[in-house]
């Protein structure tokens, strides 16, 4: 059964990570394109820059979901270098408990806001787009990290490890920087 979640959770975090690449593949083509041909051309792409301020807003939510998943959304992680190992699991299952609370909470009312904004039929400026699409990113975004923080509390509860940072390419702080670095080298060998 956790063999089935654990693919799963790689299949959902692959899904998120591929979306997060495609809109910032899509950000870079289009304003590449409407520079290129206002430079050249004198002429602008309709809707061109909104749309990839939103793609900027969708792409932030998604991937701090992805960095919630490997312990690398912004944290102070000064008193947990000096906690013995038994602390920290404690101190991750009440930070992991606060996260998905307050998250949660902020996807609920996201949700609210979204819905209503959807609901009123209003439109983005230059493109045939509703704006409550937007306004969705944040109940998505806030409630896939609610669910990552879940997640982190259930395995930490069972005595499991939490995912590294090198299953997205992440490589950590200095320290993990510069174990990546020497393993490889000795790989290399």
């Amino acid at each position: 059964m956790t063999r089935v979640l654990g693919r799963l959770l790689t299949l959902l975090d692959h899904t998120i990570a591929w979306l997060a690449g495609l809109a910032l593949l899509i950000i870079t083509v289009v304003l590449f394109t409407n520079s290129m041909s206002r430079y050249f051309a004198g002429i602008a792409i309709i809707g061109g820059e909104e749309l990839a301020r939103y793609l900027m807003v969708w792409m932030t939510f998604l991937g701090s979901y992805l960095l919630v998943r490997v312990q690398r959304h912004v944290s102070v992680d000064v008193l947990a270098r000096l906690l013995p190992s038994v602390a920290v699991r404690v101190l991750d299952i009440i930070v992991g408990c606060v996260g998905a609370v307050v998250l949660g909470f902020m996807a609920w009312i996201g949700w609210d806001l979204a819905s209503f904004i959807m609901n009123t039929g209003q439109m983005m400026s230059s493109l045939p787009i509703r704006r409550g699409w937007i306004y969705m990113s944040v109940p998505v975004g806030c409630g896939l990290m609610a669910f990552a923080y879940t997640i982190q509390v259930v395995i930490r509860l069972a005595g499991g490890e939490l995912p590294r940072p090198e299953r997205f390419g992440l490589a950590g702080g200095p320290d993990e920087q510069a174990a990546v670095v020497a393993s490889e080298s000795q790989e290399s060998r």
